[in-house]
């Protein structure tokens, strides 16, 4: 990741103390890249970020292109960007502190801008009074400390320099009397799709749902799920559930059609694309509990491998499941 330029604006609602700065940062200062770097390196593999787009009335979106147009500096795009932002949460019904990045960066799939919330944290540190009477440590409280790098930004969008096309994560505010997302619904005025991890998460439910409801193996039908899953991110294609369902319940015509009216009901996209790896990885493996408090974790690919697992229905009712041609076991 290359870090282009940066803008750090202060908007503090509880003090109603805005500062907004007439410079870039100096990337090049002591830790600023590393921390800048680290928070958007997390936000690009949030598996939970929702893919969008501007309405065709989103203000910014005019801001940006006429940034992206040469006409304003990066400075004054962060600078408009800031302004309308106090404008929407000076309306908040519990002001927050927080500071406002807005960074400019390339990886190895594209060029983008990134906008961050950073929520201001009350810390404590220490503090060395020199008086008459010589040094005295005392314990003193910060209340602007910004997020520690292995926090997790819950706010933010990234904007595809490209085509603009808007990767975000937000959660609800109360604005005026409303429950809304700042950064999707007012900042930026966004469609968004749903997230490829809540998909995913659907998906899996409704198989196992369905699976039950008609005596199926749901860790079978599961495994199958994200056999599927796994194929088509690997071919870089979208898949529609209802193929999806074709393929886990191939034996059952009636579990089909009851996956299909399920996935419905959950709300599943039509077309689901699942193209972050991190979502993609925590589908590889899948884990069963057994009534009897025991864990299994079996890589996917095995789950209809009888060479290596094998479920049997047993006569009372209950179920074996052998692991197989074990050459080595290590204990953790």
């Amino acid at each position: 990741m290359i870090l282009k330029n940066a803008v750090l604006h202060i908007m503090d609602m509880v003090s109603d103390v805005y500062v907004f700065s007439e410079k870039e940062l100096d990337i090049q200062g002591d830790g600023i890249s590393e921390f800048i770097d680290r928070h958007l390196e997390k936000i690009m593999a949030d598996g939970g970020a929702r893919k969008a787009e501007f309405s065709q009335f989103s203000s910014l979106k005019q801001v940006l292109e006429k940034y992206l147009g040469d006409e304003i500096s990066f400075v004054d795009f962060s600078k408009a960007a800031a302004e309308l932002l106090r404008d929407i949460l000076s309306k908040a019904d519990e002001p927050e502190s927080m500071d406002f990045l807005a960074a400019r960066f390339t990886d190895e799939a594209g060029e983008y801008i990134g906008l961050l919330l950073l929520p201001h944290k009350t810390a404590f540190t220490h503090k060395v009074i020199n008086g008459s009477e010589g040094a005295e440590n005392v314990i003193t409280r910060f209340y602007a400390m910004l997020p520690a790098l292995s926090q997790r930004i819950s706010s933010y969008a990234v904007i595809d320099v490209s085509d603009l096309s808007v990767s975000l994560g937000d959660k609800k505010r109360s604005i005026a009397g409303d429950d809304v997302e700042v950064i999707a619904d007012r900042l930026l005025q966004c469609v968004w799709d749903q997230p490829p991890k809540d998909s995913v998460n659907r998906i899996k439910k409704t198989v196992v749902k369905a699976a039950e409801e008609f005596g199926i193996n749901s860790a079978i039908a599961a495994g199958r799920a994200k056999n599927y899953i796994i194929e088509s991110s690997e071919e870089h294609r979208p898949f529609s559930p209802l193929e999806l369902g074709e393929e886990v319940f191939r034996e059952n015509e009636e579990a089909k059609r009851a996956f299909r009216e399920k996935a419905l009901e959950a709300d599943i996209p039509a077309a689901v694309t699942v193209d972050i790896p991190k979502v993609v990885d925590s589908i590889r493996s899948h884990k069963i509990k057994t009534d009897t408090g025991i864990e299994i974790k079996i890589p996917v690919e095995f789950m209809e491998n009888d060479r290596y697992v094998e479920f049997e229905n047993n006569y009372d009712g209950t179920i074996s499941i052998k692991i197989k041609n074990v050459g080595k076991i290590v204990n953790r």
